[in-house]
């Protein structure tokens, strides 16, 4: 019988992501709770895959790696007004459950649907009377949308 550790974790974080989509949505903030929930979910995962008898390096390390790419080019979009420090946030953390094989799809996915995303919130705006200068948009649904595409390559691997 296969285990449902890795399939349950996936699950776990794929909740988180659609909590901070909600959350991005209601008040346009993503709270540090959720990507250090994320955080937490990539140590458990890490370390059932280590006991299992991966390799550190391979667990830990490259996720690591990839996360922290995705976290500094996150860092650069902040720091230009482009993007939330809670998406930054979350971003990274999505990218400790991707790795580096799917790391730079997600952001690639994350980056599409965000398009999607803003251009329906300068729909909504406009439908309003709402000054488009002024739009906030929910970026964290974006992600969520990213992730869950992650989530579901991770269990369809880990269920096979």
């Amino acid at each position: 019988m296969t285990s449902m550790v890795e399939p349950g974790i996936y699950s776990l974080v794929a909740t988180i992501l659609f909590w901070a989509a909600a959350t991005d949505l209601k008040d346009r903030r993503i709270p540090n709770f959720q990507p250090l929930s994320i955080l937490g979910l990539f140590v458990l995962l890490a370390a059932w895959q280590v006991a299992g008898g991966a390799l550190v390096t391979t667990a830990f390390l490259w996720p690591l790696v990839a996360a922290a790419l995705v976290f500094s080019f996150c860092l650069v979009l902040f720091a230009l007004g482009m993007m939330g420090g809670g998406d930054v946030k979350l971003m990274a953390a999505v990218a400790l459950i991707a790795g580096p094989s799917l790391s730079a799809a997600f952001v690639l996915f994350a980056t599409i649907a965000g398009g999607v995303v803003s251009l329906g919130a300068l729909v909504h705006a406009s439908a309003h009377n709402t000054s488009t200068q002024s739009v906030k948009v929910p970026y964290g649904v974006a992600i969520m949308a990213g992730g869950l595409w992650v989530c579901f390559q991770k269990i369809t691997v880990t269920s096979a």
